[in-house]
């Protein structure tokens, strides 16, 4: 989504004490990136405690929901592993799980609490066989989107690929079959629609990392990095 906004050439005053006076002459365009997204908009303004229901869940995204057929549908990890993996989504659903209340923030207005159920991705990464030398962790989309979170956050009990929402399959807006769940980290971070891991010696800059936002990405009062 994009805003235009038109000035008429004038003249103001900068310092009462310095009078400068620059022209503005033209337009200038100011690109609103919310979390790199095109946004639906938001039904409530804030957030509270309470878990928000899926009907007032803001959805972000790039403009294009990838359908996805779960028969077909495969999770492949690589990179910096000893085994790599092409889990199928029953493959997912057999893995040990847990349940989590998180908020999800992008910005004021566009945050809400899901209760998320999913695979550890420490378990994920620990059947691969991870490498101590991994810097990045890349998560890439079935839209072609990506983004990344370093090994150590990667490894935390409380950061887990969700395939439900709210105690429901998770709905295909919101990233069906697979979301990332990364606690204390923007929304740009919990990428949707995963279809591949790669693990990487180097720092990974995503999809809107690499056109100037934060590659660390932390929230709000985040509590870890």
């Amino acid at each position: 989504m994009h805003i235009f906004l038109f000035f008429k050439e004038e003249s103001f005053i900068l310092f009462p004490s310095h009078i400068k006076y620059m022209k503005y002459v033209g337009f200038v365009i100011i690109a609103l990136l919310l979390a790199g997204c095109i946004a639906q908009e938001p039904k409530q303004k804030s957030v509270s405690t309470e878990i928000t229901p899926i009907d007032d869940f803001f959805v972000l995204d790039l403009g294009v929901q990838p359908e996805i057929n779960i028969e077909e549908w495969r999770l492949d990890v690589t990179g910096l592993v000893d085994s790599p993996l092409s889990l199928t989504y029953e493959d997912i659903l057999l893995m040990p799980s847990v349940t989590q209340v998180n908020l999800l923030y992008c910005m004021p207005g566009y945050e809400g609490n899901g209760e998320w159920t999913g695979v550890p991705l420490a378990f994920i990464l620990e059947k691969a066989g991870y490498s101590t030398e991994t810097v990045s962790v890349v998560f890439y989309a079935a839209d072609d989107y990506s983004s990344s979170i370093p090994l150590e956050k990667a490894l935390l009990e409380d950061t887990i690929l969700a395939y439900e929402m709210n105690g429901v399959t998770l709905p295909s807006e919101h990233g069906y079959p697979l979301r990332l769940v990364v606690p204390d980290k923007v929304g740009y971070k919990w990428v949707k629609w995963i279809v591949k891991i790669e693990l990487v010696d180097y720092v990974y800059e995503g999809y809107w990392e690499s056109r100037g936002y934060s590659n660390i990405g932390n929230a709000p009062n985040a509590k870890s990095k």
